[in-house]
């Protein structure tokens, strides 16, 4: 009986052991104006990085839908400084990454 019993608790811890944290990535979107960051969107970004405060995180900026290339790519570099500078008050080691193949006025955040 107490064989099964351990059986049980060590199965159960194993299981909670091996299942995957949820949410691991943040997707948050842009107007096509916005370098800065709205109320929500730094909670939510605070709230992630106080969750994943462990991990390294990636942070992926899609570039800003305007018809100037040049334009577009300074916008994201505002955002993306934004995103930086929260995670330099909470000292999260943050990847920062520019990728112009994902979908415009997109940013992604990701826990390693």
């Amino acid at each position: 009986m107490m064989r099964m019993l351990y059986l049980i608790v060590i199965l159960g811890l194993v299981g909670c052991a091996n299942s995957p944290q949820s949410n691991k990535q943040l997707e948050l979107f842009f107007s096509s104006e916005q370098i800065t960051l709205t109320a929500e969107q730094r909670r939510k970004i605070i709230q992630f990085f106080e969750t994943f405060s462990y991990n390294q995180i990636t942070a992926t900026v899609g570039p800003t839908k305007l018809n100037n290339k040049f334009e577009a790519l300074l916008h994201s570099q505002k955002r993306m400084q934004n995103i930086e500078s929260i995670a330099r008050e909470r000292q999260i080691p943050l990847t920062l990454e520019y990728a112009p193949d994902i979908t415009t006025d997109t940013l992604l955040l990701r826990s390693n």
